[in-house]
């Protein structure tokens, strides 16, 4: 077997910068673990959740969403000649979350309880909902990117077992997560008894089999995301001090909502400036058919967040002169912006539209998520929250990481798919084709 084609790498300006700011960040790290938190941040008894809250967490996740939505395009929704996507996305997330759990051990005051969560099970609490969706997410974007790095290895033996025990091991987390989240003996063994059935049903060819990816292992990665894509909203329903611009009952459906919105916009980003980075020709003809469902995505988005005022009667604030009012024209402006080069034929055909429109809305869900996180917030016995330096630093440092991660991977693992003939952008290479298409088989 052939060695699978990787994209090489060599020290650029911009790799330079990155680890000039990866290691800044790594060192106030280290200074924030010896003296504390107070050393370090501007947080407080009023303010204890801020900047790392709201752009390594509540951010860094939902621009994380690519990879199940597009995973879910292609392996269950029939929309395989986006394949060529699909790997940049589940790397994106995978990378995204491992840096989202980093990120929280800085936070938090005490890192070294975070494990309490897999044995103190709080069914109250959503943060009890949100641990075990991010850890078993992690886990399952895990297998779905162990076959590149098989592939790179030229290991089929381990390959052909890795599509055997897959689909176990995600009907063993499901089964293990169903129980943690119900408690119920009855709806564990229910979920259980319904998973092993559809197994069964596809390694005896009774249903079509996805020879590329187990469909439970993509279902998984589905439920858990969506899961905690809203249940992050949850969490700031307990807080009365957000402003009634940001504080609404529909936080779970806005944050879910833009997760999905942004999950297309992050693709495209990410193939645009990726294709740039490693001299690539950029895939438009996939990337414009998903620029073309983004109007829907924003459209609906946007009619939820402005139709939740005039239903709770509170539009006369967006009349208000404050930050927290121009921060929600900001967000208002960007999805506007956004909608309209999306809407537009012609910009939509180009790469540097797509790329203007991708960038615009990814900026509104991070206004909105800081909305959400910082702005809105406001405790007057506390004064007004401002990040400080080496918050932002250590945010900057994570981001460096992530993008040198995401380098090192595409250098020596086979993530990208080999460059089309002319002529050919938008069909998948036939040794994919022919899985793809491949009549049902028997595994195992």
């Amino acid at each position: 077997m052939s060695r699978p084609p990787t994209q090489g790498l060599r020290l650029t300006p911009g790799l330079a910068i990155l680890l000039v700011l990866a290691v800044a960040g790594l060192g106030l790290i280290a200074y924030r673990f010896a003296f504390g938190l107070g050393a370090v941040t501007n947080l407080s008894d009023g303010y204890p959740w801020g900047f790392w809250i709201g752009m390594d967490i509540l951010v860094g996740i939902a621009l994380a969403g690519g990879g199940f939505v597009l995973a879910g395009l292609v392996h269950i929704f029939g929309g395989h000649r986006f394949h060529a996507l699909t790997r940049p996305a589940i790397l994106t997330a995978f990378l995204g979350y491992l840096l989202f759990i980093f990120a929280l051990m800085v936070d938090l005051g005490r890192p070294w309880n975070i494990w309490w969560a897999l044995i103190s099970w709080n069914h109250v609490s959503p943060m009890f909902e949100v641990a075990w969706c991010v850890m078993f997410y992690t886990f399952v974007l895990f297998l779905e990117l162990l076959p590149a790095v098989l592939e790179r290895l030229q290991w089929e033996r381990a390959h052909q077992l890795w599509r055997r025990v897959a689909p176990l091991l995600v009907i063993a987390a499901l089964t293990v997560f169903t129980f943690a989240m119900t408690d119920s003996l009855g709806w564990t063994v229910a979920v259980a008894a319904i998973l092993a059935a559809w197994e069964t049903l596809m390694r005896t060819g009774v249903m079509a089999r996805d020879r590329q990816m187990p469909i439970l292992l993509i279902m998984a990665g589905i439920m858990l995301s969506t899961l905690h894509q809203s249940s992050l909203g949850t969490l700031f329903l307990i807080t009365d001090k957000l402003g009634p611009l940001w504080y609404t009952p529909m936080l779970p459906l806005l944050f879910f909502l833009s997760a999905v919105m942004v999950a297309p916009a992050m693709v495209i980003f990410e193939g645009l400036v990726s294709a740039r980075v490693l001299h690539r020709r950029p895939e438009l003809p996939l990337l414009v058919p998903l620029g073309r469902a983004l109007p829907f995505l924003l459209a609906g988005y946007l009619i939820v967040r402005v139709g939740d005022l005039l239903f709770r009667g509170v539009v006369l604030e967006t009349m208000r002169q404050t930050l927290a009012t121009w921060w929600w024209w900001l967000e208002i402006a960007l999805v506007l912006v956004a909608l309209a080069i999306f809407a537009s034929p012609d910009l939509v055909r180009r790469g540097r539209g797509l790329l203007l429109g991708a960038t615009a809305t990814v900026l509104a869900l991070i206004t909105h998520r800081t909305g959400v996180a910082i702005v809105g917030l406001d405790v007057p016995e506390y004064g007004r929250y401002v990040p400080a330096w080496p918050e932002v630093v250590i945010t900057a440092g994570i981001v460096a990481l992530g993008l040198l991660a995401f380098r090192l991977a595409v250098a020596f693992l086979p993530i990208y798919e080999p460059e089309l003939e002319p002529g050919t952008a938008g069909r998948a290479p036939r040794a994919v084709h022919d899985h793809l298409t491949a009549t049902p088989v028997r595994v195992g």
